[in-house]
């Protein structure tokens, strides 16, 4: 009897059915998961690809320095700048610190870089991969502070587990999606040092990628020397 049953057209039509609508089910599911993947992908690369973006072509710029104690006027050509610091013009070769007085120069011994060390660059490590909340053109990230001292100071003697609960704040500004500022609130950072200082250092930038190579210059003049 069920032989016969199995060998019936309607047994082998229902049979047939059965398994193309089991085959049409599958291939929905792999649909949907598979956008699902993509959009999740999609989502955790955004912020990625633009840091990534970012650093690329982030290395000409014009900018200004600024915390509550000083403003630093200057260049930056890859990891050389010229700067001015109180009437003062010094450039920076990737390795020394120069006095610039006409066209004479003083090289100016363990000279703290101090915030100048805190570069675009350095800022884009700091925040990529990192997540962000985003309200008027301002993206904002929580960075530990752990992850700036390792980056900011080459040798340390803070004990890093005790800060490890502390946080600076970043903060990127875009005008038609195009970056003009950073602002980094260093608080805790400086209570930890005990620095008589705000903490909120502003980094504007101008002329992204229009400047040429200025260190050329500076650097022809330090070979003559």
């Amino acid at each position: 009897m069920f032989k016969k049953i199995k060998e019936s057209e309607a047994y082998k039509k229902l049979l047939s059915n059965l398994q193309v609508n089991a085959i049409i089910s599958l291939g929905l599911w792999l649909l949907f998961f598979g956008i699902i993947i993509f959009f999740v992908r999609g989502i955790g690369s955004s912020s990625t690809k633009e840091e990534v973006n970012l650093n690329s072509k982030l290395y000409s710029y014009e900018y200004t320095y600024k915390n509550n104690k000083i403003t630093i006027f200057g260049k930056a050509y890859h990891n050389k700048q010229v700067f001015t610091v109180l009437n003062n013009k010094y450039y920076y070769n990737g390795e020394n610190v120069y006095l610039l007085n006409d066209r004479e120069f003083q090289m100016v011994p363990n000279f703290d870089l101090g915030i100048l060390k805190v570069t675009p660059f350095m800022i884009n490590n700091l925040t990529d991969n990192s997540s962000f909340t985003e309200n008027n053109g301002v993206k904002q990230y929580l960075v530990p502070l752990v992850n700036f001292i390792n980056l900011y100071e080459i040798d340390t003697d803070v004990d890093l587990s005790a800060v490890s609960n502390y946080n600076i704040v970043i903060r990127k500004y875009y005008l038609d999606s195009e970056l003009y500022k950073f602002e980094i609130d260093l608080t805790n950072y400086y209570r930890m040092n005990n620095l008589d200082d705000s903490g909120i250092l502003t980094i504007n930038l101008y002329n992204k990628n229009k400047l040429n190579d200025f260190t050329l210059e500076y650097d022809r003049m330090l070979g003559v020397r």
